[in-house]
């Protein structure tokens, strides 16, 4: 292997007033033999360029008190020990090579979030009593619209009397019971006034709470939060979130408690009504209710991937937007509507895919209900056909079978 040492270029020399020829650059080698022994072919070359220079330089008097033998053993025993042990380095080779990395994928890990109830009490806490206020209301609502099933039962039966003979008044004998059925009526929606507008003060105030604490903590966030996240998903947060969690906390207590009120007293006046047509009532239901259980999980997944997608599309937008200079200073306006339209295809997509979902979850609903429907009207027809149950009592359990399944949907 050849090792270059050095090269050596003389312009002028080192007697005052005269100038040497100049001598063009040469190149000294050291060659590495097999047996190893560098040091004596690192002397060799360094007298090859001894004798070069000698031939260039001019002859000097030497002083009469100089001694060149003291000088060199003095040279020897200096430089010896560093040449032995820098020699054998000369013939080292350091190969570089860059060592290639497995390929990794790095996916961003999202946790489900889980519900903060600590949190979500420091919010409801001021609002405990209204809220009581409006449970009350809402169990109050609940309990009449199970004694208007019965009623209507009673009434189909006076009906279905005077139409097999026409002895006595119709009028006379319903009057009771037609005032005491529009008692309840305006008692119902009395109560679902009552509560909806309660329902409706304390979503509003704590939106307006969950807004106002949701800001001031935006705000002090470091600058890097708002480098990784966009203004527009930002402003999302804000708006469509606060709004999904008002609609959804309105919602459960509203039709929750309701539903579940006017499910468990529907099941009780069933039962006395017709003991066979609950059974089935009982098994029919559950089978259905899970079926729509499954497909609404995966309708609300979607939704939230369009929410998502909406979100996206809106922070292109405002960053666009909000950067008109910079994008008008780079001619970007055909790259930014090219990105927009592609996160607005991207929504329109889920957004239809949503939509036939939906449909198709609103038309297998219809069909199951109203099969249920059928088959009631067939059994407890022919349980009136043997004089076990009277029409006026399946026409009260087929408006009762009605609000448990509209209670279960909600």
């Amino acid at each position: 292997m050849l090792v270059h040492l050095f090269r050596v270029g003389i312009r002028g020399g080192p007697v005052p007033g005269r100038l040497l020829p100049p001598v063009c650059f040469q190149t000294f080698s050291a060659v590495r033999s097999s047996n190893g022994h560098h040091a004596s072919y690192l002397l060799r070359a360094v007298a090859q360029l001894r004798s070069q220079l000698r031939a260039h330089l001019p002859q000097a008097r030497p002083a009469p008190s100089q001694r060149p033998c003291a000088w060199r053993w003095l040279g020897g025993i200096l430089l010896g020990p560093v040449v032995w042990t820098k020699c054998p380095r000369l013939g080292l080779v350091a190969l570089c090579e860059a060592e290639e990395a497995p390929p990794t994928y790095s996916r961003p890990y999202v946790g489900e979030s889980r519900f903060n109830w600590k949190l979500f009490w420091q919010f409801l806490r001021p609002h405990l009593l209204v809220l009581g206020v409006a449970i009350v209301l809402a169990l109050g609502a609940a309990l009449v619209n199970v004694q208007i099933p019965l009623l209507l039962g009673q009434l189909v039966e006076i009906v279905a009397k005077y139409t097999r003979d026409h002895v006595g008044s119709f009028l006379t004998e319903s009057r009771n019971l037609s005032t005491h059925l529009l008692i309840l009526y305006g008692v119902q929606g009395l109560l679902t006034f009552g509560y909806l507008v309660l329902l409706s003060r304390i979503g509003e105030r704590m939106a307006v709470d969950m807004r106002r604490a949701l800001f001031s903590n935006l705000l002090r966030q470091d600058i890097a939060f708002f480098d990784a996240k966009k203004t527009g998903q930002l402003v999302s947060r804000l708006t469509t979130d606060v709004q999904e969690f008002k609609s959804s906390f309105k919602l459960v207590i509203s039709q929750g408690l309701r539903s579940c009120t006017q499910v468990a007293g529907c099941l009780v006046s069933l039962s006395m009504l017709s003991t066979r047509l609950t059974l089935l009532l009982m098994v029919a239901t559950p089978m259905l209710m899970g079926v729509g259980t499954l497909m609404g999980s995966a309708l609300r997944k979607l939704s939230r991937q369009c929410q998502e997608q909406v979100a996206r599309a809106t922070g292109v937008a405002d960053e666009a937007l909000g950067n008109v200079r910079t994008v008008r200073a780079f001619a970007m306006e055909n790259r930014e509507e090219e990105r927009y339209g592609a996160e607005l295809e991207e929504s329109r997509c889920k957004a239809e895919e949503l939509g036939r979902g939906i449909a198709l979850f609103q038309g297998l609903s219809n069909i199951a209900f109203n099969c249920m429907v059928l088959g009631t009207l067939f059994i407890g027809g022919s349980l009136v056909a043997g004089q076990q149950l009277r029409g006026g009592d399946l026409m009260s359990f087929l408006v009762a079978s009605q609000t448990v399944q509209r209670s279960l949907i909600h």
